[in-house]
């Protein structure tokens, strides 16, 4: 049996982040680029406070979202992905004007490479936004595989991705590190530990039975919450 060398003990081990809400503070751009649309479409803008936690499945949610926040219903069909193209073009346009990765988070991904972890993306963003992001803020070269919403032909909350990067990384092991039930319910249908960040954009029922080791209050935090899952690869609940 393969045994972990004691100065890299994640080396069995792909830590896979969500983008939005957990490694950058996106929040600023996504609202800028929604209210634009809702502005053009005779809607009041929404405060950024609001629409954090709107955030976490992708262009299309987070309109229908915002949407339904002025008591309206997001079009369907071509009217609808003509919203989703404007507000995706306009939200490209200005990827990384006031984004920027969380406090502590590149030191964090640091620590975790040292330690022999394979470092991820799992991301509901569309390719065509996930990796001029990671690429603006400088963060693409600390990750061996980022697969965002239309990489394969399942996104999150199914375990499709999460499962895609443990294989191609060829760890035993994978965590999934998030802020979203999204990314609860991936990782958790993926049979993978999962941590949330109590900084993000997700708010959580108490159906979602989320304990406290389950949470983590900042990057400086992460390493010794994800020690703490030991070999475990099951659910932590």
């Amino acid at each position: 049996m393969a045994t972990t060398p004691p100065d890299r003990p994640f080396s069995d081990l792909v830590v896979i982040f969500d983008l939005d809400g957990t490694l950058v503070d996106s929040a600023p751009d996504l609202t800028e680029a929604m209210n634009v649309i809702l502005g053009e479409e005779g809607m009041a803008p929404l405060p950024e406070r609001e629409v954090r936690h709107l955030v976490g499945e992708g262009a299309r949610a987070l309109l229908r979202r915002g949407y339904a926040e002025h008591g309206r219903r997001f079009p369907e069909g071509e009217e609808g992905d003509v919203l989703v193209t404007r507000y995706v073009d306009r939200y490209a346009a200005r990827i990384a004007e006031r984004t920027r990765p969380f406090g502590g988070c590149e030191d964090a991904l640091a620590q975790l490479a040292e330690a022999g972890a394979a470092l991820a993306v799992c991301t509901n963003k569309v390719e065509k936004l996930a990796f001029p992001l990671l690429d603006a803020l400088d963060l693409t070269k600390w990750f061996d595989v980022v697969l965002a919403r239309d990489s394969l032909d399942r996104c999150k909350p199914d375990p499709a991705p999460l499962i895609e990067i443990q294989r191609r990384t060829g760890r035993a092991r994978g965590v999934m590190i998030g802020d979203t039930p999204t990314d609860l319910a991936a990782g958790r249908a993926a049979g993978m530990p999962v941590l949330l960040a109590e900084f993000g954009y997700g708010s959580f029922e108490t159906s979602h039975a989320v304990k406290d080791e389950q949470r983590f209050e900042d990057f400086e935090a992460l390493f010794e919450k994800i020690r703490s899952l030991g070999g475990r690869t099951g659910d932590v609940s």
